[in-house]
């Protein structure tokens, strides 16, 4: 292991420096090699290179999640430059207080598992384990790049990079002018750009499904692709909507309706739903008959995973707390 290649970088606001040191040294005491910076970096470097040369040669980059993170500006940098690299994969978040996440946090982090220290989540115990865990994936600390096998990663580039143009195009319509006409020309644009983009991002989740070769695989993608497409219904409803009572434009936006391709994400989800219930409850059978960790585990995996498709199901329930359970 090289200067610039570590097993975690640990983010955090100088403000928690007690409780994260607490964590670099739980982890340091397993052989676990952390970059964390205690003092802030060394005069005559250069901060911001330090600091993204010891992002991308982590594995892990574990938010040490609180209050004062949530308003560290380097914090929200580091974050997001991981993110942007790495994928939210990369990120392990761990909340240290009984703060609240933040709205975009909870949207950029959507699809990762939060642990919170408790009495019965230890800095020394349940957090180095999980640790362990995730540094044990063999695509711990990949790049996005390095992950991505064949077209699906130019696809979701060029949808990402056509929704920046189209809330550009936006912005730049919004702020140019305060002519009625050329705003509700605009909101036509940014309705018509929304809905392709939604359905793109349908489209995305669809052929990552074809293309995968296990089911799990391919599972972040596909809810934060149909995530992002429900995001872009919600904007184009709400636009809509600020138009109906506008007798001038009100028929302008009747041909921007999201019902189609809601009942399409409905259906991508109910098909995923199938799959998961049906591995869900196939391995908690065999974490009942064999009993072990390991089989609890894989259980547990797959329960989880149904569950944020259908958190009200109640046999998912059940099993969750069975195998949670001290």
């Amino acid at each position: 292991m090289n200067e610039n290649e570590f097993d975690v970088f640990i983010s955090y606001s100088r403000k928690d420096s007690e409780i994260a040191n607490r964590i670099y040294d739980a982890l340091e005491a397993e052989g676990i090699h952390c970059f964390i910076d205690k003092e802030g970096i060394s005069g005559g470097a250069d901060f911001p290179t330090v600091l993204s040369e010891a992002i991308m040669g982590a594995k892990v980059l574990l938010l040490v999640a609180s209050e004062n993170s949530y308003a560290s500006e380097f914090t929200q940098k580091e974050l997001t430059f991981a993110v942007s690299n790495k994928g939210s994969r990369f990120i392990f978040p761990v909340i240290v207080d009984d703060s609240t996440l933040p709205k975009n946090l909870e949207f950029l982090l959507s699809n990762i598992n939060w642990r919170t220290l408790s009495s019965k989540y230890r800095i020394e115990k349940e957090m180095v384990d999980d640790v362990k865990k995730k540094l044990a994936d063999p695509t711990a600390g990949m790049t996005l790049k390095q992950r991505e096998k064949n077209t699906v990663k130019w696809m979701m580039t060029i949808i990402f990079i056509i929704i920046g143009a189209g809330l550009a195009a936006l912005g730049y319509f919004y702020w140019q002018s305060n002519a009625a006409e050329e705003k509700a020309q605009a909101d036509r644009k940014t309705c018509s750009t929304w809905l392709k983009n939604a359905n793109a991002l349908v489209y995305t989740a669809d052929t990552l499904r074809n293309h995968r070769t296990h089911v799990a695989e391919t599972f972040d993608r596909e809810i934060a692709a149909l995530d992002q497409a429900e995001v872009l219904l919600g904007r184009v409803d709400s636009l809509r909507e600020t138009y109906m009572n506008d007798a001038t434009h009100a028929f302008q936006f009747t041909q921007y309706t999201t019902a189609a391709t809601r009942r399409g994400i409905t259906e991508r989800r109910d098909s995923m739903f199938v799959e998961w219930n049906k591995y869900a409850h196939d391995n908690y059978e065999d974490y009942e008959f064999l009993g072990d960790d390991t089989s609890r585990d894989i259980a547990l995996d797959y329960v989880e995973k149904a569950l944020i498709l259908h958190p009200a199901d109640v046999s998912l329930q059940y099993m969750k707390t069975d195998l949670t359970k001290e």
